[in-house]
């Protein structure tokens, strides 16, 4: 078996298709033969790209390493086209080139968004060098996990199912549904700002933006709590030589914080209970009860049906989510001659009223994104509801809250 961590985005297929999606705009078309080209170099040091994957025993499949399988060029674009995405018979990887933008579908049964990272640098290393880098190996194994879990003691009280749920309001008009990507960015001098103001209040960066999605979602269910799912790339606790392998693979895992917040409450009184809760975690190191009992069921020789028992209840797909890809370095996303100007990283489209909020940082510039499938009116509600907390990160930033 491979990674058993693939296995925690195998449940609730029909409701959420597990993919990180980056959209690359670039000051220039890319040559696609060269991209093409890059996409077989990668696929020699990551074969899984060029593989199917079967759910039943969790194994990729190979198949045909014919780089038209994954990059396809198209005059015009609908993000529907993620609704054909299929990896259980498909390459784990589609790039689609649309002018001067590239769309790119990572499979999450494949990778995380760290690992969807690497992918992406690795990508325009072998585009620049047209040619596989020498001396590279992608690990995919968590050996440095499981000596984490054998000398960390399980945490108590975490549960993974809050009694009371963050929810946005379903809305009549929820017919006719189409898929959407919406943003919304800080400039440079706003996530500048943004920082000095969390640095300022002595909480971290990603517990002023969980606080500010939670409050935001709150203003529109009215629960006298936050409850959300932190996700943590656990590459960082690993010894420092694997720390530096190409892990392009599953190795995320997630805190669970709950904290009393009433919807009158300012975000930066917030920010403050979600940092105290966040150290406390940290330093238990909470996020390992995630993966914990499937670890456990995977050493016992479970099924794979037992398997998505257990992440169920430790890891299920929550209707209103939240994730941080953090920075993707500019330096190491070019492609020759090619700049990206701006990048959008999020995770898998979400029927309304569900809600991923997904956040990245490039070239200095902070995008706030959602990933929506609905109604007209109901992908305006998400756009309202995006707007909603780039206002209340701006006014922390003016001192107004």
């Amino acid at each position: 078996m491979v990674d058993p961590l693939n296995i925690l985005h195998t449940i609730g297929l029909d409701e959420l298709y597990p993919v990180v999606r980056c959209e690359l705009r670039l000051s220039d078309q890319l040559d696609v033969d060269r991209l093409k080209r890059a996409v077989v170099a990668v696929g020699k040091i990551i074969p899984e790209i060029f593989a199917s994957y079967e759910v039943a025993d969790n194994q990729f499949v190979p198949l045909d390493r014919d780089a038209a399988t994954i990059v396809k060029v198209v005059t015009d674009y609908d993000e529907g086209a993620a609704n054909r995405l299929d990896f259980m018979n498909q390459p784990q990887l589609k790039i689609i080139v649309t002018g001067e933008k590239l769309i790119i579908f990572v499979s999450h049964i494949l990778s995380d968004g760290a690992g969807t990272k690497q992918l992406l640098y690795l990508l325009a290393e072998c585009y620049n060098r047209q040619a596989v880098p020498k001396g590279i190996q992608n690990h995919t194994d968590i050996d440095g996990i499981r000596q984490l879990l054998a000398t960390t003691k399980p945490t108590v009280n975490t549960t993974d199912h809050p009694s009371e749920k963050l929810l946005l309001p379903k809305l009549a008009d929820s017919q006719s549904p189409t898929y959407e990507v919406i943003h919304t960015q800080l400039t440079e001098q706003q996530t500048q700002a943004l920082h000095a103001a969390t640095r300022k209040l002595g909480v971290t960066l990603n517990d002023m933006l969980m606080a500010a999605f939670g409050k935001t979602i709150q203003q529109y269910c009215g629960v006298e709590a936050i409850a959300l799912a932190c996700p943590t790339d656990m590459r960082q606790y690993l010894p420092a030589d694997q720390r530096q392998q190409l892990r392009v693979q599953n190795m995320t895992a997630r805190y669970n914080f709950d904290v009393v917040s009433q919807p009158e409450e300012g975000l930066a009184v917030t920010a403050k209970k979600v940092h105290e809760q966040m150290v406390d975690r940290k330093k238990a190191k909470q996020f390992l009860d995630s993966i914990r009992g499937l670890v456990a069921k995977v050493d016992a020789g479970q099924s794979i049906d037992e398997l998505q028992k257990v992440v169920e209840a430790s890891y299920h797909v929550r209707e209103i989510a939240y994730t941080n890809f953090g920075i993707v370095d500019q330096e190491r996303l070019r492609f020759a001659d090619t700049d990206v100007q701006q990048l959008i990283m999020t995770g898998s489209f979400r029927r309304m009223p569900m809600y991923q909020v997904a956040i990245s940082t490039f070239n200095g510039e902070m995008t706030l994104a959602v990933n929506m499938i609905g109604s007209r009116a109901e992908r305006q509600f998400g756009r309202a509801v995006l707007d909603h907390m780039r206002v209340r990160l701006l006014a922390i930033t003016d001192g107004l809250d």
